[in-house]
C-alpha cells in the first residue's frame, strides 16, 4: 500500500472540493505516483491530507472508478486500475464537438465584449496569469491557469452572466483540456495563443480578440482530434 505521507498533496481549491480531489488524484495517477496496482491510502488518510471530509473522498473515488482509472476489491479496498481515460468518459455524455461548439458561442463573444469593457485590474489579472503559464511545470497547476484565464477574460466583460456559463463550461471541459494538453507541442501552443487573445484585449481590438480566441478553440479541437482514438495518453 502506497503511504500517504509519501505523496504530494496540495490545498484543496474552493471549487468543488471532490471535483479538486478527482483532478489532483488523477495528476498523482498519470505521473505515476500513484502507480497501476497500487492501493490507494484509506478514505481517512485521504481526508486528512486534503483537509476534507470522508464524503468529499468517497465521491472523488466514485469519479475515478467512473473513468476507468481505479478498482475496488471487496475487502481489500481501492487500487488503480489505469493511468489513462477513456476519450468518451472525458466528457461524460458531451462529444468533443459539441463542447467545442458551445465554446465558440461563449467564449468568442467573451473575448469580444472584455477587449471593449476590460479595466486596468482586469489587464494585470489576465497579466499575472499569462506570465505564471509560462513557467508552471504542473500538469494540474497549468490546468488550473487555463481555467482562470478564460474566467478572468468572463470577469472582464462585466457580465455577470458570462461569468457564471464560463465557469461551468470550464468544469465539464476539465477532463477534454488536460487530455488534449498532452499533445507534444500544445502546452507552448496554447500559451501563444491565450497571449494572443490578452494583447487584443490589451489594444481594446474586439474583433481580434474574437479572432484570437475563434483560433485558439480551432487549435484545441483540432489538438482533441489528435489522441489515440479511444484512450487520452498518459504523461
Amino acid at each position: 500500500m502506497q503511504r500517504v505521507d509519501d505523496l504530494e498533496f496540495a490545498p484543496v481549491l474552493k471549487r468543488s472540493a471532490a471535483q479538486d480531489v478527482r483532478a489532483r488524484l488523477i495528476t498523482l495517477i498519470e505521473t505515476g505516483k500513484l502507480a497501476v496496482d497500487s492501493k490507494l491510502p484509506s478514505e481517512n488518510d485521504l481526508a486528512r491530507s486534503f483537509g476534507v471530509s470522508r464524503p468529499v473522498i468517497r465521491e472523488a473515488l466514485v469519479g475515478l472508478q467512473a473513468l476507468g482509472l481505479t478498482k475496488t476489491l471487496n475487502g481489500r479496498g481501492c487500487y488503480v486500475a489505469s493511468r489513462t481515460v477513456a476519450t468518451p468518459m472525458l466528457m461524460g455524455q458531451y462529444t468533443p464537438e459539441q463542447l467545442n461548439e458551445v465554446r465558440r458561442c461563449l467564449e468568442v463573444p467573451s473575448a469580444r465584449a472584455a477587449a471593449e469593457r476590460r479595466s486596468q485590474a482586469d489587464l494585470g489579472t489576465l497579466a499575472e496569469i499569462i506570465n505564471a503559464m509560462e513557467t508552471e511545470e504542473e500538469a494540474y497547476k497549468r490546468n488550473q491557469l487555463d481555467v482562470a484565464f478564460h474566467v478572468a477574460i468572463a470577469h472582464a466583460t462585466g457580465n455577470p452572466l458570462f461569468v457564471k456559463l464560463i465557469e461551468e463550461l470550464r468544469t465539464v471541459l476539465e477532463e477534454h483540456s488536460r487530455a488534449a494538453a498532452t499533445v507534444p507541442g500544445r502546452r507552448s501552443a496554447a500559451v501563444q495563443e491565450h497571449r494572443a487573445v490578452y494583447e487584443a484585449i490589451l489594444q481594446r481590438d474586439g474583433e481580434a480578440a474574437a479572432r484570437a480566441m475563434a483560433a485558439h478553440v480551432n487549435a484545441a479541437d483540432n489538438s482533441f482530434s489528435l489522441l489515440p482514438s479511444g484512450a487520452a495518453p498518459s504523461r
